[in-house]
């Protein structure tokens, strides 16, 4: 069901910049004796490695923040998501513990954060593409 919503992205988001690479880089490349396949690997892969980058962190965080689909799947499980276990516990107003749930909403903001931090200069370098001349 949640490929359903994330595929039609992922190819929207790849056609778009698949689009952006100029067709001449790949007519030189098959002039220059390179095989179609040399010329995906060689010429057009690294002009769409952003949008690669960009697709794999939105998959990412498309995952990570999934609720809905984990409470109605396992609503009794004693394995959840962290998302689901920090709604149990503000839920829970008999013994309500902040220290505990601060420590979740960190662990849950730490791996955004640091997928942030090392992939900056990707995400914001989604937007160069082959130039012509």
């Amino acid at each position: 069901m949640k490929i359903s919503l994330e595929l039609p992205f992922g190819i929207w988001i790849m056609k778009g910049f698949y689009d952006t690479v100029p067709w001449e880089i790949e007519m030189a490349g098959i002039q220059d004796g390179a095989s179609r396949f040399q010329v995906w690997i060689q010429l057009v892969l690294p002009n769409v490695k952003p949008a690669i980058m960009a697709l794999g962190i939105f998959s990412f965080l498309a995952g990570w923040s999934e609720f809905i689909l984990p409470l109605v799947l396992a609503p009794d499980n004693k394995v959840q998501v962290l998302s689901v276990y920090l709604a149990a516990l503000i839920a829970d107003d008999n013994n309500f513990d902040m220290a505990l749930f601060k420590s979740v909403g960190v662990f849950y903001v730490v791996p955004v954060i640091i997928l942030f931090v090392f992939f900056q200069n990707k995400l914001m370098n989604i937007y160069s593409g082959g130039n012509k001349g």
